[in-house]
């Protein structure tokens, strides 16, 4: 495939390639690209899945393209930025999109370069990894909160070596004793952080009423996210689980086009709404939810969906369950967001988090859960645990999944204990 005008080829060596399509067979996929060319395939009854792919492909090519031609693009999380960058002209760039968009060589250049432990999050040295191999043409500014991973506040220093500007969020830790006094503390110290952060990036004060904007069409495609769930407990395989995880992804940033992405998202609510029912390989749809970070090995999904499992309820880092709630200042509603003031992701101990998932595991009849953690990821394990044993207390049953960042196919033991507990559920 081609980005920005080079021809890159994305198939690991050994991979058999199927005569006249161009991408390994099925059971060859190695790359998470060939993983998405094989889901558009799968999708063929849907151009707005397509619409979405395609802003998912063309997504960092385009932000890098855009500040190459003059304008502002800058490395984010992805997940409750983009109401102040786009109210301040600049183009996020979810830093999640180098682990499937990215060179294999990363994780090679994070432990032979920087000298990180093969035991490292394998999320904090692909990312580092990629940053560096892309040093000299990509955007430069990272914008970061440094409440969410201290390896990766290690990391921002690294790579604030090669070039990068690093742009830091201090952002409080919501405490377990929900004083809405404190909370509301809280709220006004990340919006102070938030409006410093702006004047760094820009020079000059944000314009309140363009971030107030810009949270109304956030609120606006949240609402469309969620009629789209909605229509999936219907016919959950219209949109299967891989299309799905890019449909949330684009929820945090638009892909960098906001206009097209809303348009993406109401034409496939028009699909829906006439759509034949669209039926499990199996005879049998086994509804799951999941829970974590958003796994970058592609086979994991489509393993999902080929033993009659359909993933309906998600609680990822993006929030997409609830709106930016009102505030006295746009700002405040961003922060009140982060910080779980309105009942949707919360930022420190995970015991918020537990009530928020139960209603959405409720909400979509969820016979079990997967977990998902990244290798290496510590802080994530912990919260796996805490969270796994309150669901086991209530009888539902779940599997920890481990999996890697970077580019490159799932392993067979992971597939194999994702079919296993799937088929255990039907």
């Amino acid at each position: 495939m081609s980005l920005n005008g080079t021809e890159i080829n994305f198939v690991e060596p050994g991979t058999s390639i199927a005569p006249d399509t161009g991408i390994s067979t099925r059971q060859e996929l190695q790359s998470q690209l060939e993983y998405i060319e094989q889901s558009k395939k799968d999708h063929s009854y849907s151009p707005a899945v397509a619409r979405i792919y395609d802003l998912a492909l063309n997504y960092v090519g385009f932000a890098e393209e855009h500040a190459r031609n003059g304008g502002r693009s800058a490395w984010v999380m992805g997940l409750w930025e983009a109401p102040l960058l786009y109210a301040m002209d600049i183009v996020p760039i979810s830093l999640t999109e180098l682990g499937r968009l990215g060179s294999s060589d990363a994780m090679s250049v994070a432990e032979d370069y920087f000298q990180f432990p093969k035991e490292t999050c394998s999320m904090v040295a692909s990312v580092v990894g990629e940053w560096y191999l892309r040093r000299n043409h990509t955007v430069k500014d990272l914008v970061v909160f440094n409440s969410l991973c201290e390896p990766l506040n290690l990391a921002w220093e690294l790579i604030a070596d090669e070039g990068y500007t690093i742009y830091r969020i201090e952002t409080v830790n919501r405490p377990t004793d929900n004083d809405p006094v404190r909370l509301a503390e809280h709220i006004r110290f990340l919006a102070d952080e938030l409006a410093d952060v702006a004047i760094r990036l820009t020079g000059k004060p944000v314009d309140e009423e363009r971030v107030a904007y810009e949270i109304k069409r956030t609120n606006r495609i949240l609402g469309k996210v969620r009629d789209i769930f909605e229509l999936r407990k219907e016919n959950p395989l219209y949109i299967k689980s891989l299309a799905t995880m890019f449909l949330l992804m684009g929820s945090g940033h638009y892909f960098g086009k906001p206009d097209e992405y809303e348009a993406a998202l109401d034409q496939l609510i028009e699909e829906m709404k006439v759509a034949d029912h669209v039926p499990s390989p199996l005879g049998k749809v086994v509804p799951l939810a999941w829970i974590g970070g958003r796994g970058q090995e592609f086979g994991v999904y489509k393993t999902v969906d080929d033993c009659g499992g359909a993933i309906l309820a998600w609680y990822t880092p993006n929030s997409w369950s609830h709106d930016l709630p009102e505030a006295d200042t746009p700002l405040e509603s961003i922060a009140s967001r982060i910080l779980g003031g309105s009942g949707g992701h919360t930022v420190g101990s995970p015991v918020h988090r537990l009530k928020p998932l139960e209603q959405v595991i409720e909400h979509y009849g969820a016979k079990g859960i997967l977990f998902y953690t990244y290798v290496g990821c510590s802080f994530a394990g912990v919260h796996q645990e805490i969270q796994r044993d309150h669901f086991h207390k209530l009888g539902i049953p779940s599997i920890g999944l481990e999996g890697s960042f970077q580019v490159g196919p799932p392993s067979g033991q992971l597939l194999t204990r994702v079919r296993a507990f799937v088929e255990m559920l039907s």
